[in-house]
């Protein structure tokens, strides 16, 4: 029998999801089609009834991905005031530190995507240009370049301070690199209300 358009389209996101925790946890390498087909709750065929390879597969939880966070950004900028700050506070977080597999893309999969094709680069590129040019909208600069090197900056402070501090047991020194990041992130926002729709 047949699926229906939705239904197949609901499968696939499932393979998605489940791919993606699977990825963000062992790394493109650490996982081969079988494991994501057990994550997934299916068969290997079915994996390749959605996908021509683990290569198309890991393109596709990129791509998801990078929409998470470019979601996740415009329902904090919603919220108005402060957003790009209430953002990096709730990113640099020891939810997030702790949620390695269903947390955010950047820390977990970068390293694999700068190995990856350049069709899979350039779909990171352009998710990760949305974000920047969301984020800079609430940073603090005088200038459109100046509030763009900004959310460069809180991008790459947040996803790097998950990274080392989930690099290195729980403790004081995990605590402490979130902390850090978290205060340097505040330095590039402005510390007035700013409206959200600026």
């Amino acid at each position: 029998m047949r699926m229906k358009p939705e239904q197949k389209q609901a499968a696939r996101a499932a393979i998605v999801e489940a791919a993606g925790r699977r990825f963000r946890l062992e790394g493109r390498a650490g996982v081969g089609i079988d494991g994501l087909a057990a994550e997934a709750g299916q068969t290997s065929g079915a994996i390749y009834a959605h996908f021509g390879s683990k290569a198309e597969v890991f393109a596709a939880v990129v791509e998801a991905g990078l929409q998470r966070l470019n979601a996740g950004i415009a329902r904090t900028r919603a919220t108005g005031g402060a957003w790009v700050a209430a953002f990096a506070a709730g990113y640099l977080s020891r939810g997030h530190r702790r949620s390695v597999a269903e947390g955010c893309a950047l820390p977990s999969l970068s390293a694999d995507v700068a190995r990856a094709p350049a069709e899979v680069r350039q779909v990171y590129a352009d998710g990760l240009d949305r974000a920047i040019r969301a984020l800079s909208e609430g940073c603090a600069g005088a200038t459109p370049e100046q509030r763009r090197a900004q959310a460069i900056a809180v991008l790459a402070l947040s996803a790097g301070g998950i990274l080392l501090s989930r690099a290195v047991p729980d403790g004081p020194l995990a605590e402490e690199i979130l902390a850090a990041c978290k205060a340097a992130t505040s330095s590039l926002v402005e510390p007035m209300d700013r409206d959200a729709s600026a």
